[in-house]
């Protein structure tokens, strides 16, 4: 089977040759991994950019689908002069000579490489969307297709794919929800708005739907086969069940209805608890279930999801994070295992991963996708 042979067949609840592989990297990881600084990856060319995207595909042997993460056009580097320190890298405006700092971390500071002030507990901004006529003026406009392409988002996937036609190529999504809380101030801003005037929150979410209305057929043309939904903040550790059930999910389902439409596979990559909303996750149009370990005190086993999801859904499998940290190969291994053993014998499984961080070592990387490949045959 060719790599993409190996995951279609997955996704559509069948059994490959084996298990297929299909991680996801940080952006800060695929920086480090190749032997840049991580503030390369927001300072850099529309082609340096292509490049990097590059060397972290080929960096781990035999995956079989990648995450493309979204490229640029050469804007940046056009408007734009960059100043390397030892601690710290100075950005200036040419056009306005705005400054400010880049930390080794890829956080900004301030032009003198000084900390930024402390932005304090309200991890957010006043709205200014206070009604349907001010989603217009303060949410990011509907762009053309011209605009789209000129953007540069997908100018790496259209080289992976015409270059490695025999890989299943994917794009990163947000969600409604992701967006309408950007929109409406924040995290604790948004989520009020949420609760207080759920009507209002949904127009918001709805104008995220409409603006990949207008990047998803793109995406598919450049050659993608799938988008990873990224459905955040709308698990249970967050919103209730019942809010995600009347005000999140008719938007969740419109997007992906959207992304289908456009003749794209939809990874529904779920980073909150979603067990109490897996019935209500599963009538979404989506062709798998990507899982991330739990943070927050809640559990998420792809053993038990699949005891409720039935043996032709297709799941994505996960190392813990930390064990790529360490280069833990008997937490990787043992982890791997069970979940294969639980949940991936009969087919529709995926080896992923957590979204790996800058941190991870990329020899443990390859080991787990060593071992994925050892242990993968179904």
């Amino acid at each position: 089977m060719t790599h993409k042979e190996r995951i279609a067949v997955a996704l559509a609840g069948e059994k490959p040759d084996r298990i297929p592989i299909f991680p996801i990297y940080d952006m800060g990881y695929m920086a480090t991994s190749t032997g840049r600084d991580i503030r390369d990856w927001a300072t850099c060319s529309a082609q340096q950019r292509i490049q990097l995207i590059e060397d972290s595909f080929l960096l781990h042997g035999e995956i079989d689908g990648f995450v493309a993460h979204g490229g640029c056009n050469d804007d940046f580097v056009r408007n734009h002069q960059v100043e390397k320190f030892d601690e710290y890298w100075r950005v200036t405006s040419t056009a306005t000579g705005e400054q400010y700092g880049l930390l080794p971390d890829g956080s900004r500071c301030s032009a003198n490489g000084h900390p930024l002030p402390a932005e304090g507990e309200h991890m957010g901004w006043e709205s200014k969307i206070q009604s349907p006529e001010d989603i217009d003026r303060f949410a990011d406009p509907i762009p053309t297709a011209d605009e789209v392409e000129a953007g540069g988002r997908y100018w790496p996937i259209r080289h992976l794919a015409q270059k490695y036609p025999d890989y299943h190529f994917g794009n990163q999504c947000h969600s409604p929800m992701i967006s309408a809380l950007s929109w409406c101030g924040g995290y604790v801003e948004g989520l009020t708005t949420m609760a207080s005037e759920p009507e209002l929150f949904q127009l918001v979410m709805q104008r995220y739907v409409d603006i990949m209305r207008a990047y998803l057929p793109a995406l598919k043309q450049a050659g993608a086969e799938s988008t990873w939904f990224t459905s955040y903040y709308t698990g249970a550790d967050t919103i209730s069940p019942e809010t995600y059930a009347e005000v999140i999910f008719p938007l969740d389902y419109a997007l992906c209805q959207v992304a289908k439409e456009a003749g794209l596979l939809v990874l529904n990559w779920y980073l909150g608890d979603l067990m109490p909303n897996l019935d209500q996750v599963l009538e979404l149009p989506i062709d798998a279930l990507v899982l991330e370990q739990g943070r927050k005190g809640y559990d998420i086993d792809p053993v038990e999801i699949r005891k409720r999801v039935g043996p032709k859904f297709c799941l994505f499998g996960f190392g813990y994070e930390n064990d790529y940290c360490t280069f833990n190969r008997e937490g990787l291994t043992g982890e791997l295992q069970r979940q294969i053993e639980g949940a991936g014998l009969n087919g529709a499984f995926i080896a992923g991963s957590p979204i790996i961080p800058p941190n991870a070592m990329p020899a443990a990387v390859d080991f787990y996708f060593g071992e994925a490949r050892r242990l993968g045959v179904v």
